[in-house]
């Protein structure tokens, strides 16, 4: 296969143009479709029946508990008929509390928005593509019309900075001044 919009010959799988970064895939949906592109399905999710995380969280939240009522009903109904089956209050308890505290993180914690999603791309999108420019990635963003250095403060002139003096003159001066406050 070749890339249309570059001329590159590109190995049978290869998804994308070595040359220009051109989806092949894309390009090969419309080469099948025989030039048209295919008609776009829609999903559930995409039509806006798709749940909210808070909404699912809920859901999970909701069946948990109801199972954990079922079973502690069913439980107490044992523990009457025969008293070994009390051990078996504790797991019950235990999914029922799971239940109501997941109800309970959907309902107050989860986001009330639909989960993003990156658009699907179909074949429209796809023979755009063909006809786009091409890409232009490795340019660098235009200057700036102040320097950076504007900003900043001037440096200090090193010329003019005085030569720090040697360890060994303020030892000599203490010497000379100890010696000094000696002699009568």
């Amino acid at each position: 296969m070749f890339c249309p919009r570059c001329g590159q010959q590109a190995a049978e799988g290869i998804r994308f143009c070595s040359r220009c970064g051109l989806p092949l895939d894309a390009a090969l949906e419309v080469v099948e479709a025989g030039g048209l592109p295919p008609a776009r399905r829609q999903t559930d999710a995409e039509a806006g029946g798709g749940l909210t995380p808070r909404q699912v969280g809920t859901r999970k939240g909701l069946m948990l508990t109801a199972g954990g009522i079922l079973s502690f009903c069913t439980v107490i109904l044992l523990t009457a008929y025969k008293e070994d089956f009390f051990v078996l209050l504790v797991p019950a308890g235990i999914l029922l509390v799971i239940g109501v505290m997941r109800m309970l993180y959907g309902l107050l914690l989860e986001e009330h928005a639909p989960a993003r999603r990156l658009p699907k791309r179909d074949a429209a999108d796809a023979a755009h593509e063909l006809t786009a420019e091409p890409a232009r990635g490795g340019e660098l963003p235009p200057a700036r019309a102040v320097p950076a250095s504007a900003y900043a403060r001037p440096g200090a002139q090193t010329s003019d900075m005085a030569a720090p003096p040697s360890v060994a003159e303020g030892t000599t001066r203490l010497l000379d001044e100890d010696e000094a406050g000696r002699r009568p």
